[in-house]
């Protein structure tokens, strides 16, 4: 074998072994033994579409959607631990869970952030889990440990809760409570339909809106031209009287 043959048998293999390397490897985070790291990490009980209804049920939680490839997720870890241990060790909140979601568990995690309609991460939902958690808010404040304690895990007048409501609002519950299924059904289609008759109405609003801005602006750049011109103008006459040239005038 001669030394060009040797040399071409190297370089060969290191391109294989070169072109293997790129393929299997991930940056730090995505790579699957980073990305349990990260799982690993988070102490908050983990939530899928398997144990959601199961784990949540009749209690107040505070959940965090996340990807363990998010850089802000990664940093909201430390936090959402101690918020976890706040709750877990305190008095009285066998009623509240503290969970996680990871939206790049497929199909579990994702389903059940495809369900709540999650697109950016990290987001945080809270409250009352009843239903399915159709009661659930999205918190939009800072992510620090003293701003998420800060945040109330209280019920709210529904239903199954009529305790956290007013008296007016307990009464109402309750008359619709004692409707047919008939009846309730025609009553949401007549919301439903009210609530398209605003929507259209408020984007037809819009619309008209946009177009007299539309105008606006370009009246008023018409007029800045205009006025721009005319002020050229008078400067150009004065500077030609002042250099006593002849103006031609209208006979």
């Amino acid at each position: 074998m001669t030394n060009k043959t040797i040399m071409y048998s190297i370089v060969i293999l290191v391109t294989i072994i070169i072109g293997c390397y790129a393929y299997t490897y991930e940056p730090p985070g995505r790579d699957p033994a980073s990305i349990e790291k990260i799982r690993d990490a988070d102490i908050s009980t983990s939530l899928t579409t398997d144990n959601f209804d199961e784990l949540t049920k009749d209690k107040l939680v505070f959940i965090k959607f996340y990807s363990p490839g998010c850089p802000h997720c990664k940093e909201l870890i430390p936090a959402w631990n101690e918020l976890t241990t706040y709750y877990n060790e305190g008095d009285n909140n066998d009623n509240i869970l503290i969970g996680s979601v990871d939206c790049t568990d497929s199909p579990k995690g994702k389903g059940l952030c495809a369900k709540f309609k999650i697109m950016g991460l990290p987001t945080l939902y809270y409250g009352d889990a009843s239903l399915g958690g159709i009661y659930l808010e999205e918190y939009g404040g800072d992510k620090s440990f003293n701003d998420l304690k800060a945040v109330k895990l209280e019920g709210k007048c529904n239903p199954g809760n009529l305790d956290a409501c007013s008296a007016s609002d307990r009464k109402e519950m309750k008359q619709l409570m004692k409707l047919p299924n008939e009846t309730i059904d025609k009553k949401i289609k007549e919301l439903e339909k009210q609530e398209e008759e605003l929507r259209t109405g408020y984007t037809d609003k819009f619309n008209q809106l946009q177009k007299d801005y539309d105008t606006l602006v370009v009246n008023n750049d018409l007029d800045k031209l205009i006025a721009k011109n005319t002020i050229k103008l008078i400067k150009d006459i004065i500077d030609r009287r002042k250099k006593g040239l002849d103006l031609l005038l209208p006979q």
